[in-house]
């Protein structure tokens, strides 16, 4: 399956004051009406429960030379709980966090879930879309990860 081809976003959620982030290559849009937006979240990321609980959370496309963001932020939350630390980042609507490095991002909110193996898949409507600079986006071929997620 390392064959597919990936691209990598880091996943944005926050729940009450907490902010958190992980790196994903595992999603997918499955509908254009409504525009609906599959992702695959392990079951123990602190990032799922966050989710859960807000039923919203923000996509950012990484932009091509971005292997290094993408790498700090895939670090796990329990293990590196400060990995935001220095990372600059705005609220759209004060529930969806926007990296400012970001190629663009895309605002979710949650309309169902389904239990999958050691994750979870996400299903999330787009309720808000925006891009931010020009350029390509960074895949996992070019970043050289065997898994985010």
């Amino acid at each position: 399956m390392r064959t597919f081809t990936y691209g990598l976003y880091v996943i944005m959620s926050k729940e009450g004051e907490v902010v958190n982030a992980f790196t994903a290559n595992w999603l997918t849009q499955v509908s254009f009406e409504p525009p609906l937006i599959a992702v695959s979240i392990e079951n123990d990321a602190k990032s799922l429960s966050m989710i859960q609980h807000s039923q919203t959370f923000t996509i950012n496309v990484l932009k091509t030379g971005q292997r290094e963001l993408a790498g700090q932020l895939g670090r796990p939350y329990l293990k590196n709980p400060d990995k935001l630390a220095g990372i600059a980042y705005t609220m759209q609507q004060d529930a969806y966090p926007v990296l400012n490095d970001a190629l663009a991002w895309t605002a979710c909110k949650v309309q169902n879930s389904v239990p999958a193996g050691d994750s979870t898949v996400v299903i999330a409507e787009v309720v808000e879309a925006g891009v931010q600079s020009e350029g390509a986006s960074l895949t996992m071929n070019e970043a050289g990860f065997r898994h985010a997620g």
